[in-house]
């Protein structure tokens, strides 16, 4: 389920999508273009038409649920830019509704229902507009960002550990395919971005002893488990303006309950196949107790 999912992390609108948002030919060539087999082109282009076939099944299913409900928590009345100071709705058309609606964030527990998510525990601590959540220990293939080139960067990266999952790895095995995609970014004092990672979470089947990576910029870490605080939204693509909002948000919230966050570093998760269906990604911020 879901090999060919593509990344819709802060740097969205640096990065022209892998996969998602290409037609057959291009995502063809890219393959090529990475060292991909011609037999290994075919598989990868069949199980995309497969999982492409059953996305469109689950929209056609999907239920939609209550916006609390969607993001995992109870939005703050500031942030709610769709009413007016009077409390009435200023959505006056369908086509408002329509484009409200689209930014809704898919469920993690639909998500998580279908393809292997990262395991973690849902916090009780009380507050709007933010989830808090503890990530649980486990192990991650995890590469570089280099920032010196964002895009080029980003793509290098994903293209890395999409290789390690199709058989890059000393055991030659492929891996399925698991969510979120995780962005790590540090910044400086001038919220200058200074490094970064990209990482998949390693499948349950092969956590006790996960395949060395073959690839020298490519290796397995284990995370210590760790408390972050998240805003969820939809919308397809993001747009790094939106990230920031998001985060500007997320901040405000968690200094509305007197939370406090690890600074110099915010954590970007992509849990959907951008242009399909419903989307969700998230901002992180990790407790400052947690590193």
């Amino acid at each position: 389920m879901l090999r060919i999912l593509t990344v819709s992390t802060l740097l969205t609108i640096a990065l022209s999508h892998v996969f998602g948002g290409t037609d057959k030919s291009e995502i063809e060539n890219q393959l090529r273009e990475n060292g991909f087999s011609a037999e290994a082109i075919v598989k990868l282009l069949q199980e995309d038409e497969e999982d492409l076939e059953e996305l469109i099944n689950e929209m056609e299913e999907e239920v939609d649920v209550p916006w609390n409900e969607a993001k995992g928590y109870d939005e703050c009345e500031e942030f709610m830019w769709w009413k007016k100071k009077d409390g009435s709705s200023k959505q006056g058309s369908k086509s408002w509704a329509d484009k409200k609606k689209s930014k809704k964030p898919k469920p993690l527990d639909q998500i998580c229902s279908k393809i292997e998510c990262a395991p973690y525990e849902k916090l009780d601590i009380s507050g709007c507009g933010f989830e808090a959540r503890k990530i649980l220990n486990a192990k991650w293939v995890v590469t570089t960002v280099d920032t010196s080139d964002i895009s080029e960067g980003y793509q290098s990266a994903f293209w890395r550990l999409f290789k390690y999952i199709n058989g890059a790895n000393a055991d030659q095995v492929r891996i399925d395919m698991t969510v979120p995609v995780i962005g790590k970014w540090w910044y400086d004092d001038n919220r200058n971005v200074t490094g970064g990672q990209m990482a998949f979470y390693i499948p349950a089947v092969h956590q006790d002893a996960p395949p060395a990576p073959t690839d020298d910029a490519v290796y397995v870490e284990q995370w210590d488990e760790v408390i972050v605080y998240d805003r969820a939204f939809g919308g397809n693509p993001p747009e790094l303006a939106y990230y920031k909002k998001q985060l500007g948000y997320l901040f405000q919230a968690l200094g509305n309950v007197g939370i406090t966050t690890f600074p110099g570093i915010t954590i970007t998760a992509g849990f959907t196949r951008p242009g399909w269906g419903r989307q969700r990604n998230e901002v992180m911020f990790v407790d400052e107790g947690s590193m």
